[in-house]
């Protein structure tokens, strides 16, 4: 299945063709940037669970206690995961959002395959464990099952107010950050504040030619 990669230069787009030039920006790059419905999310990566009636709690002494308008959220650690972006869709109207010049890429499980030769012991980033799919686009209502406890799944979790994007990801971490139950936990009862850190900046990687198996369109 193609996924397709849209950039607002054409220099940017031949780079990936000609060397296969990969950007990926820090989990902290999308929650630090403006809320604008587009690009910024300040929980792009969040599994939070906020069930209609509120979030019940068993305690250890048995009492059960029900949080009114509150949610449990998972996360993974926004600065040690690298994500590339790309779409499922060739589209104007993302075009139109994103740049005029997309790359179709027919099978990503190439790049995906060029990172994971990467691996070595002394890097700092673990490419044995390239993580990629579809985003689910999760309804704060729906129960997280394991998924809370998997960082793998979490850099793949958006609101489901950015499923226009139908967006494929890519993402490597640092060393451990996508072993099990490696996650952020906390509970909240009523709305807060993000807490913006220091973004660190993204990573450039180059995974080799790649104009016999891609392809530029236009808009």
């Amino acid at each position: 299945m193609a996924i397709f990669k849209y950039f607002t230069e054409e220099v940017h787009a031949s780079a990936l063709l000609s060397k296969g030039k990969l950007m990926l920006q820090p989990l902290s790059h999308f929650r630090a940037r403006e809320a604008d419905g587009v690009r910024g999310d300040p929980r792009d990566g969040i599994l939070t669970y906020a069930p209609q009636g509120g979030l019940v709690m068993n305690m250890a002494d048995g009492r059960v206690i029900r949080l009114e308008g509150g949610s449990l959220n998972s996360t993974v650690n926004q600065n040690d995961v690298f994500v590339y972006c790309a779409s499922n869709q060739l589209s104007a109207d993302l075009a139109e959002k994103f740049g005029p010049f997309c790359v179709e890429i027919p099978d990503p499980d190439l790049l995906v395959q060029r990172l994971k030769r990467r691996a070595h012991p002394t890097s700092q980033f673990d490419y044995s464990q390239v993580v990629c799919g579809n985003v689910d686009y999760r309804e704060h209502s729906r129960e997280p099952g394991a998924d809370w406890a998997l960082p793998e799944r979490l850099v793949l979790i958006k609101p489901v107010e950015f499923a226009w994007q139908d967006e494929f990801r890519i993402a490597v971490g640092t060393r451990d950050i996508m072993n099990v139950e490696n996650v952020g936990l906390t509970i909240q009862t009523g709305p807060t504040p993000p807490v913006f850190e220091p973004v660190p900046a993204p990573i450039f990687l180059a995974v080799g030619n790649l104009i016999d198996v891609v392809k530029l369109h236009r808009f």
